[in-house]
């Protein structure tokens, strides 16, 4: 593998520009009294993959909407090498001049095929098409970066992974030249992620410049060669990451001692109590004989690779995917699941990973969000009464430290991390004691990530049965009291996270299908 990388590090000092393929001078933005943007900075040469990172609120996101002419700057400049200084419109212009973006939230037309969704806007106002022209040039663009992928399929029948190379694509088509990847390998297994990093790596050594945003140092320092550190608006650091190890970057980012924040909290676990949540040979269309129960005040963490039932687990407890064996228990008592209202009306809570598409509406305030599972406990005769609603999100927004504090601002707005404090205030709300987490912190800064644990473990001390489900197995072996192990649909191990558990061992259960637990 060091001689994968000492080659693509070759290649790219072969094609490295001195002049950069873009530059952003002293941008400054600011939303009212927010000053989001303070005189940044930012050269990308081509042939080189610059990590752009930060605590969620920094500033990566408004740079990047800079960038694609989403919002405009109050003042700087922005210089292409081509056409020099520019004033980037929207999004389309940005295109036009080579820029492209592939983000979590993926700007396809699932209902187009490939070809259709890559030259999107190319034929103007043309009466005929000259559709088998479009497909040969799609299909001659994708033969060196995916040729599995066919020209003529919907992109409604393509997985992440495929619709993230079509973007890819698309943006080749428009002669692009500078490509940025915000947190691109959120929902990709492991394979897919090599695949992309594999991507990344011709792109690189065709010249192109790469931006590359992510929460996780180990994708940083696999793929970037530079990195600019952002924090509140500002440019902290702009160097070669080899030049950094991961402690002091995370210091950086979060301006704050990362170790002992990630630590607080979590030393001192709580003694289980009670029992509350059982199941007892449970199975469903994606699951098998899943047997396992959660005590009051402890954290059961649940590891596994993509579509080793993981998170069709959580989906079960709450009543998404239908039983068709076995038995589910809260607190002793056998639980009848006809759909989500009934876990709901005994207690269970479900913070699933798509927070955006599935937890919370955008568009809406803080303070609606938070009442969507609580209309029953702000309703009187029919009615809602605002005044106690306002009362008790702003309680939490006190407590969890949610920020911005203004509870009329859309969620929308807020940063992922935020965003998930309002979700989890919601279940709170409802005084829910068993509470189902499926990748939480995904999408999160280290910073977040912190407050995240330690608010897991508080609810823990205060009695809450809870399961956690996460692809970082360094986040697994942090928070869990317990750990099970999920393959093929079934536990095949669960144990004590004591002294013998390592990353290591876990991967083996992982990958064993018949491994079992001790």
């Amino acid at each position: 593998m060091s001689s994968h990388h000492q080659q693509a590090a070759a290649a790219s000092t072969n094609v490295r520009q001195e002049t950069p393929l873009l530059r952003l001078s002293n941008i400054e933005k600011r939303y009212g009294l927010n000053h989001v943007l303070k005189g940044v900075n930012l050269a990308l040469e081509g042939g080189a993959v610059h990590g752009l990172l930060g605590e969620n609120g920094a500033g990566k996101s408004t740079l990047m909407k800079v960038l694609f002419g989403l919002v405009q700057p109050d003042s700087g400049t922005i210089t292409h090498g081509k056409f020099g200084a520019v004033r980037i419109s929207d999004p389309r212009h940005a295109l036009s001049l080579g820029i492209g973006l592939v983000s979590q939230e993926l700007n396809l037309v699932p209902q187009l095929d490939v070809a259709q969704n890559m030259f999107l806007g190319a034929t103007g106002a043309l009466e005929r098409v000259p559709r088998a022209q479009l497909r040969q040039r799609a299909a001659t663009i994708l033969s060196e970066l995916a040729p599995h992928i066919n020209v003529t399929q919907s992109v409604a029948n393509l997985g992440m992974a495929d619709r993230q190379l079509v973007e890819i694509a698309r943006t080749l088509a428009k002669g692009g030249e500078i490509i940025a990847f915000d947190e691109p390998t959120s929902s990709l297994t492991p394979n897919e992620r090599d695949n992309l990093f594999s991507v990344i790596r011709r792109l690189k050594a065709a010249g192109k410049a790469i931006i590359y945003i992510s929460h996780r140092m180990d994708e940083i320092r696999e793929i970037c060669d530079s990195i600019t550190i952002l924090r509140d608006g500002r440019v902290i650091l702009c160097d070669a990451v080899a030049r950094h190890d991961d402690h002091a970057i995370n210091e950086m980012i979060t301006g704050r001692q990362l170790g002992t924040m990630l630590k607080q909290g979590l030393v001192a676990r709580a003694s289980a109590g009670q029992i509350l949540l059982e199941l007892d040979r449970v199975s469903t269309g994606r699951i098998s004989e899943v047997s396992l129960s959660v005590r009051s005040g402890e954290i059961l963490g649940l590891a596994g690779l993509v579509g080793s039932g993981r998170s069709a687990t959580l989906r079960t407890i709450f009543g998404i995917d239908p039983i068709a064996g076995g038995e589910i228990r809260v607190e002793g008592s056998p639980l009848a699941l006809s759909g989500c209202k009934d876990a709901i009306n005994n207690g269970i809570a479900y913070i699933p990973e798509d927070r955006r598409g599935q937890a919370i509406v955008p568009m809406m305030s803080i303070e609606s969000n938070f009442g969507l599972a609580n209309q029953n406990r702000f309703s009187r005769f029919g009615f809602i009464t605002f005044a106690h609603r306002k009362a008790s999100i702003r309680r939490f927004v006190k407590d969890m430290g949610i920020r911005p504090s203004d509870i009329r601002v859309p969620l929308g707005n807020l940063s992922g991390g935020n965003q998930q404090k309002v979700v989890i205030a919601r279940w709170l709300q409802t005084d829910a004691k068993i509470l189902l987490f499926d990748e939480p912190t995904r999408g999160i800064d280290v910073g977040a990530k912190a407050d995240i644990y330690a608010l897991l473990r508080d609810l823990a001390a205060k009695g809450a049965a809870i399961i956690v489900v996460s692809s970082e197995l360094p986040e697994i072996l942090l928070v869990s009291d317990r750990i099970g192990v999920m393959s093929g649909g079934r536990l095949v191990a669960l144990e004590d996270n004591d002294e013998r558990m390592a990353e290591d061992r876990l991967m083996r259960q992982m990958a064993g299908e018949k491994t079992h637990a001790a």
